[in-house]
This record gives structure tokens, C-alpha cells and sequence, in this order.
């Protein structure tokens, strides 16, 4: 699934049991070189204590209201945290976080 950046940013991310987990912010792509055109959503949870968590969206659902994807709450949530990235496609570095993260 390439990603299609326009429909995702400001929905809900859902996890694999249909639970809201943030909303998205920004979509970004991998590197070409990975050869995976899925790419990543960063997403914004938490009220008070804010952050910004990268989230791979290979085999995600993009519904009408939300995107769900097929990981679990608690490994969405401990993904690694990021500050608000420049561009839009992840650094190696940042690549390999995500892919070790969610494809491990």
C-alpha cells in the first residue's frame, strides 16, 4: 500500500481491537532504499503529558473516520518517542526504530 498522505493526517489511529490510540499528524515515507511504500504515521496521544509516537502502517485500514492498524495498544504506545520530524521521509536511524519496533 503506498501511502496516500492527505486521507490520514487528522483521524483517529485505532489499534488492532478497534481502541483509539491518538490522532495523526504527519505521515512519512521510508527511505526508498527499504523498499517498503507503506511508510509511518506520527501520532499524537495523551492529554496532559503529551507525545508523539511513529506508527508502521503496513496492513493498516484507512475507514471513514479512523485508520486502524494491526498492532496492539501497549506496542503503539511504546514505540519510540520523536519530536515533530522535518520532511517526509524518515532518517535511516529513525527507519530502523520503527522497523525493529512494530516488524520484529
Amino acid at each position: 500500500m503506498p501511502v496516500s498522505v492527505e486521507p490520514m493526517i487528522g483521524r483517529d489511529l485505532r489499534d488492532r481491537d478497534n481502541r483509539p490510540t491518538g490522532k495523526i499528524r504527519a505521515v512519512y515515507r521510508y527511505p526508498a532504499e527499504l523498499e517498503m511504500p507503506w511508510g509511518v504515521a506520527a501520532v499524537v496521544s495523551g492529554r496532559l503529558l503529551r507525545s508523539m509516537h511513529l506508527v508502521d502502517l503496513k496492513d493498516a485500514d484507512i475507514e471513514p473516520d479512523a485508520v486502524r492498524v494491526p498492532h496492539a495498544k501497549q506496542t503503539i504506545t511504546s514505540a519510540p518517542h520523536f519530536t515533530p520530524l522535518v520532511g517526509d521521509t524518515l532518517s535511516e536511524g529513525h527507519a530502523a526504530q520503527v522497523r525493529d519496533h512494530y516488524l520484529s
